[in-house]
């Protein structure tokens, strides 16, 4: 049994190399839009963002603004895995809302995940949005596509979208939904729950 479980383990290993090492260019970086390749990214479980998160507004010392709270309280929760982005944003007047956003795809290069909000979704059911992340000082920030998501009904539809006409990663308390319609936004702050 010990010698089924180390060659198990051996297998197990050696095909997640195997996949990481045919996923990525070595040498110059190039955008992968290849659908395989970010299929094989996302079985090989390389969404780099997975994971169960608070989410806060902006850095730390945000000091919040008319409708958004500072950068000490908690907002919401992201549920990040493979295949879903579950994000939960707390309303204390109006009550919770809920995005379940299915994975479509994954760019690592763009470090944007393409989804499908569910139909179980408070808004936007059955259209499709991108979530852009950037890593600063070592927190990890999130930008929901807050451009045109009622007419983005295709996956070719969200992906056309000028990621950095909606969304600034050089200014996390007001970067997000840029030329969107809503007032400029922090990016959400992930924090591991």
């Amino acid at each position: 049994m010990r010698k089924f479980k180390k060659q198990a383990a051996l297998l197990l290993t050696l095909t997640s190399l195997f996949a990481f090492v045919n996923c990525f260019e070595l040498g110059e970086s190039k955008k992968s839009d290849d659908p395989a390749t970010l299929a094989l990214v996302a079985l090989a479980g390389l969404n780099p963002i997975a994971g169960n998160y608070n989410y806060y507004n902006g850095t730390v010392d945000y000091a919040g603004g008319t409708y958004t709270a500072p950068g000490n309280e908690i907002v919401g929760t992201y549920n990040i895995s493979l295949s879903l982005v579950a994000q939960t944003m707390f309303d204390a007047t109006y009550g919770n809302s809920y995005l379940y956003g299915e994975i479509q795809e994954i760019d690592t290069n763009k470090k944007v995940i393409y989804v499908r909000f569910r139909g179980d979704s408070s808004f936007s059911q059955g259209n499709y949005a991108w979530y852009r992340w950037i890593v600063k000082d070592g927190k990890t920030y999130v930008c929901p596509d807050l451009s045109d998501v009622s007419t983005q009904t295709t996956l070719a539809s969200a992906k056309d979208d000028d990621l950095n006409y909606y969304s600034d990663p050089s200014d996390i308390n007001a970067g997000c939904g840029l030329n969107s319609g809503f007032d400029p936004a922090p990016w959400s702050r992930l924090e591991l729950n």
